[in-house]
């Protein structure tokens, strides 16, 4: 792996040109019904947030982000500290002292510290963060505004973070250590590099991508800093500002809130009202609150606090403290306080500027249960933002779906339904009996009719003799479909063939590919082709054709 590490390359592939078509997210049926009530902004909803995501909404935030108290001193201090010692884009320095100036705004996505980026939509969130900033600039340009990307250091689910699938391989990173996962070294990863080297063999571009990984990820660094270096060296450029909240000053700056957590210890009763009354309306809970919501975070241990028998006991270990004990670590050691995932969302309100939170639907979807929480703690509440979502399709696959006729919007039908439309639709014959089940429905009608006047008995009779015929006709097109299906079997096998390709287990290929793929399609130019191409404010699903 040493012939990897070597000094920074840049590489690119020949220029690409996209094809971009934009369905609304409803139409992929890949979206909950809450984010679809939410995107046509049903009435039901309203009380669950402040603003609409859309551009003129951000005037009224960010007038009143300007009454709401900051520190951005320490803020700055913070962020300085943490971009230091390794390869920091002038963007990037600039952004951060740009925070220091009162009319300076974020704009904030998150995510887990995913081995080698994890799934595409890690890409997707960034670049719709920054592509937020660039439109607020144009429309308040009075104001700054910058991207960041927090990293989630504190979280210890490892599983989640250890593996990316690139190629229908997994590639997995096993445990070593406990704790925060931003804490943990990349012990063994060398066996990952090993694996994607045997798997990629002499495809174009290799090298250079391995190349680019290796400059971040080696045994001894941790994952904090290996996507820390990653993402600012994709992201620099844009002036994107990573924030790790796995810092001293910055939980300084939320100490009041974590005290009044410890000793108040409301917040659960604030979040779970809500929730109810989302229930209510059909929506199921994402997030459940604890009474305390803060882990104690120490060395290689991240366990919840509980309060029992007068005391604060920290789970899975032999640590407690009195009142008095747990309010002195507080105050002299805010950074062994660690935030849960409801708390952890006021925590980076409570310290950043911050105008939108760009995330999944599976994310914001907790943030609706967060509302009279932040109302309760006087934090501001963001703007909700679904990132953007993408599907690639390649030009060889393209060339295949215009050969069979479809178009990859068709694709986001279920595969059973895609083949069946298509065989109906290409077939020499009339594979659908729609036609002659109106005609024999119209039959039995007509005797239905006429039993009525001779004995009005006989109809339920009638009634259910229709039911039998009409799913006889029903049985007879499927196994017109089913003889079409076997006359057409290589058709059919590639449909299914491109469908598994663009949907990986029957998923967006977003949440299951990794960046590498694309880096190995298109070369480190594709980034600029995503900013170019995506917009989160158009909150449509995009594809992006290879042309």
């Amino acid at each position: 792996m040493l012939k990897l590490r070597c000094a920074k390359q840049s590489f690119f592939k020949d220029e690409h040109k996209m094809k971009k078509t934009e369905i609304p997210f409803q139409q992929t049926g890949y979206f909950s019904k809450l984010m679809s009530d939410y995107l046509e902004g049903k009435a039901a909803l309203k009380p669950f947030y402040n603003n609409s995501f859309d551009i003129d909404s951000f005037g009224e935030l960010i007038e009143d982000r300007k009454q709401k108290s900051l520190n951005r001193t320490v803020l700055v201090d913070a962020l300085t500290a943490q971009n230091t010692g390794f390869d920091v884009s002038e963007a990037t320095k600039n952004n951060i002292v740009k925070l220091k100036n009162e009319n300076c705004f974020t704009v904030t996505t998150g995510h887990q510290l995913n081995l080698f980026t994890g799934p595409l939509y890690f890409i997707y969130k960034i670049v719709s963060a920054i592509n937020l900033v660039k439109e607020l600039k144009e429309k308040y340009p009075d104001n700054d505004f910058v991207p960041v990307y927090w990293m989630a250091t504190e979280d210890h689910d490892y599983e989640e973070v250890n593996h990316f699938n690139l190629f229908r391989n997994e590639y997995v990173l096993e445990k070593t250590q406990t704790g925060a996962v931003g804490r943990m070294e990349l012990s063994g990863v060398e066996g990952v590099f090993g694996g994607l080297e045997d798997t990629l063999g002499d495809r174009s571009g290799v090298e250079e991508v391995l190349a680019l990984f290796s400059r971040h990820y080696s045994s001894t660094t941790t994952f904090a800093v290996a996507i820390k270096g990653i993402v600012n060296e994709l992201f620099g450029k844009y002036g994107l500002v990573v924030i790790d909240g796995d810092d001293q000053q910055l939980k300084g700056l939320f100490a009041a809130d974590f005290k009044s957590e410890l000793l108040n210890r409301r917040n659960h009763q604030l979040i779970n009202s809500t929730s109810e009354k989302l229930k209510e309306l059909g929506f199921k809970a994402q997030v459940s609150p604890r009474e305390i919501n803060i882990f104690y975070l120490i060395d290689d241990i991240r366990e919840r606090i509980v309060f029992e028998d007068d005391k604060y006991k920290v789970l899975n270990s032999e640590i407690e403290f009195s009142e008095a004990e747990v309010l002195k670590e507080l105050e002299n050691n805010p950074e062994r306080f660690s935030p849960n995932a409801p708390m952890r969302c006021m925590y980076q309100e409570k310290i950043l500027p911050n105008l939108a939170y760009i995330g999944g639907g599976g994310e914001l979807a907790y943030w609706f249960q967060l509302k009279a929480m932040f109302d309760a703690n006087n934090i501001s509440y963001p703007i909700l933002v679904l990132r953007n979502s993408v599907l690639f399709v390649d030009k060889g696959t393209d060339k295949k779906l215009q050969k069979l006729g479809l178009s990859a919007a068709d694709l986001f039908q279920d595969t059973e339904l895609l083949i069946k439309s298509y065989l109906k639709n290409g077939s020499d014959i009339m594979l659908e009996l729609k036609e002659e089940e109106q005609i024999v429905e119209s039959v039995f009608n007509d005797i239905v009719a006429k039993a009525g006047s001779v004995d009005v008995s006989l109809q339920p009779m009638i009634k259910a003799e229709l039911q039998k015929s009409l799913k006889g006709l029903k049985n007879i097109e499927n196994r017109l479909i089913k003889a079409e299906k076997k006359k057409e079997e290589v058709t059919v096998n590639q449909i299914k063939n491109i469908k598994e390709k663009l949907f990986p287990n029957n998923s967006l290929q977003e949440r299951h590919d990794n960046f590498i793929s694309l880096l190995l399609f298109y070369g480190v130019d594709v980034i600029g082709e995503l900013v170019e191409a995506l917009n989160p404010l158009d909150q449509k699903f995009t594809i992006l054709t290879a042309e």
